[in-house]
């Protein structure tokens, strides 16, 4: 898998993660809304939404029934009672239910008290569901204790203008409750009151009444009124709930705050898990690209290593030598700017090494250069010095030492050029298919020839085949079978002898091999042996050469097809053997394909 589809599926799975977070924040805070909602309906309305309630969350384990400790709690504070029923009207469950109320009620009797048809020192409230193929019958009952406190009030007192006069007890109650007492028209215009403080509300429409009876949380202030039909006048008693002054109503609506607090909660909630997740994606996709950074800036000062740690480890890998998790998605990234701090780092090596060669090269090919045209340069001098008069033969010897020093001069200026041509890719004029047996006798023995080698220091051991063919630059072939015999026997001792041969190589190669019994090389020389300029003679104890014959051999080698090879050791001799690719002449070609 590539790096962008890496990349790709990191992101999408920490986005699916992060959805799935805020989906269970949003879920809690849906959750907590509904739940506080139907807790505010419940102190509102508990006959209704409250009674619903504690349906749902009845729990039945072990046979009992377990109600909701909450939703009891709200029944204790709104001063009510609670009575669970079984089929024949008999109490299974009772909680603050006061001692004048019964513990069995026949279907008439609770039906006459629910309806109001009979007296009963209590407001009931029936609720009839079924759960889990049980019905489930609650009666909730309510004190009537406001109610009965401002008919005693509408009874003790007398309106003189727009005073009430409430009898003394009745006042000091009414003060101690930061209550305020009121008389409505039939317009809900108020005519007189008692206590009212001045941020009081003074007349009611229709709908202010009936919200204010049935939401006091929303007012601050409980409200029950009592319609007198004669005079068609309306007596209302407010009191402040807890915490509120009179008159004060709360800066928001409970609902309003529930679903502030709910939304805000969830809004924080999620800023937290975008913050949280945020700074893990930065630690996790941000570190390694700051790593990868800091490695790129290395290299340009050229530290060609992966940045290390406190522990002198690379700050990508773990204790076992594996990348570390976050970096694994960037994988290819990070092998590639390993492989390129690699080759950086052989570049920077090659380079060094090259300049060294190239400044041995440069400090060598200036001594050749120079110490044969010092020498042409001392014998001109001295052919045109007046001061001396030189004899023929002397002139002559002189003439020879010059056309010899200029000779080698050409050499090397010849060889240098044409090891750059083929550095620069030329190619031989003309190739021509030879038998290998044959040929490479035939050069053997012209290089034999020549008065510098002793007699029998060269031999040829022909090739058990009868017949091998190659193509080759004839003119090519044999500079390198000269060049690889000089450097056999001119830089080793006297009585060397070289060994040409064949190896068995391919189906469709041969070796043509030269094998010395010299002193051999050591490791360094023997890698550099190809090298352009490296020889471990001077100008003086030159014999043949110009100093590049191994390097021009290795270049005609391979611009013929062939590959060149070195083995030696110090004390062993050397053999250098030649691959090259043989061929079948066109007659054999026919045959085989007829």
């Amino acid at each position: 898998m590539n790096f962008k589809n890496r990349l790709a599926i990191r992101l999408i799975s920490w986005l699916v993660i992060v959805g799935l977070l805020l989906s269970i924040l949003g879920g809690v805070a849906l959750f907590w809304i509904i739940d506080r909602m139907t807790q505010i309906e419940a102190n509102r309305q508990f006959e209704n939404a409250g009674l619903y309630q504690l349906i749902q969350t009845l729990e039945s384990r072990d046979g009992q029934l377990y109600f909701d400790p909450q939703l009891l709690e709200l029944i204790r504070e709104s001063g009510g009672w609670l009575q669970r029923l079984d089929e024949s009207g008999k109490v299974t469950d009772s909680f603050f239910t006061p001692d004048d109320v019964p513990h069995a009620y026949g279907p008439g009797e609770l039906t006459a008290y629910w309806l109001g048809k009979s007296p009963f020192p209590y407001q009931l409230f029936l609720w009839i569901q079924e759960k889990d193929g049980v019905r489930h019958t609650l009666v909730y009952g309510v004190g009537k204790k406001q109610e009965q406190f401002l008919k005693l009030l509408i009874d003790s007192s007398t309106v003189t203008g727009a005073e009430i006069a409430v009898d003394a007890d009745l006042a000091d109650r009414v003060r101690s409750e930061g209550a305020w007492l009121q008389l409505l028209d039939e317009k809900g215009n108020e005519l007189a009151s008692f206590n009212k403080p001045p941020e009081a509300i003074h007349d009611f429409s229709l709908q202010e009444l009936a919200l204010r009876s049935v939401y006091p949380d929303r007012y601050g202030t409980k409200l029950v009124s009592y319609y007198d039909k004669e005079k068609r006048q309306t007596w209302v008693l407010s009191t402040p709930l807890a915490g509120m002054k009179p008159g004060q109503k709360p800066l928001l609506e409970p609902e309003i705050q529930v679903l502030l607090v709910g939304l805000g909660s969830l809004l924080a909630g999620s800023m937290l898990v975008i913050l949280v997740v945020a700074y893990w994606l930065g630690q996790r996709f941000g570190a390694p690209i700051v790593h990868m950074m800091k490695w790129l800036t290395h290299l340009r000062r050229g530290r060609y290593a992966e940045p290390a740690g406190a522990n002198g480890m690379a700050r990508s890998m773990d204790k076992r030598g594996r990348r570390k998790r976050n970096y694994r998605v960037y994988q290819d990234v990070m092998d590639s700017l390993d492989s390129l701090s690699q080759s950086l780092h052989r570049n920077e090596k090659l380079r060094e090494e090259t300049e060294r060669i190239r400044d041995e090269w440069i400090a060598g090919v200036s001594h050749d250069l120079k110490t044969p045209l010092s020498s042409i340069k001392g014998y001109a001098h001295l052919l045109g010095n007046e001061a001396y008069n030189w004899s023929a033969e002397e002139t002559r010897s002189f003439a020879e030492i010059i056309l010899d020093k200029s000779a080698y001069l050409d050499e090397l200026i010849n060889d240098l050029t044409l090891t750059y041509r083929l550095r620069n890719g030329q190619e031989a004029p003309a190739v021509e298919l030879v038998e290998l047996n044959s040929y490479t006798g035939e050069v053997v023995r012209e290089v034999a020839n020549h008065p510098a080698y002793a007699a029998g220091a060269i031999r040829f051991n022909a090739a058990d085949q009868t017949a091998i063919y190659i193509y080759v630059y004839k003119p090519w072939f044999q500079r390198i079978v000269e060049n690889l015999v000089a450097n056999a026997l001119l830089h080793n001792e006297a009585g060397t002898t070289v060994t040409i041969g064949f190896r068995k190589s391919g189906s469709s190669t041969v070796q043509l091999t030269f094998a010395d019994n010299g002193k051999g090389m050591d490791e360094e020389t023997a890698e550099r042996l190809f090298e352009r300029y490296f020889r471990g003679t001077d100008t003086e104890t030159r014999g043949e050469g110009s100093g590049l014959g191994m390097a021009v051999t290795k270049a005609l080698v391979e611009a013929l097809g062939g590959s060149i090879e070195v083995e030696t050791a110090k004390g062993q001799g050397t053999v250098i053997a030649i691959t090259w690719k043989t061929t079948q002449p066109p007659s054999l070609e026919k045959q085989a394909g007829g």
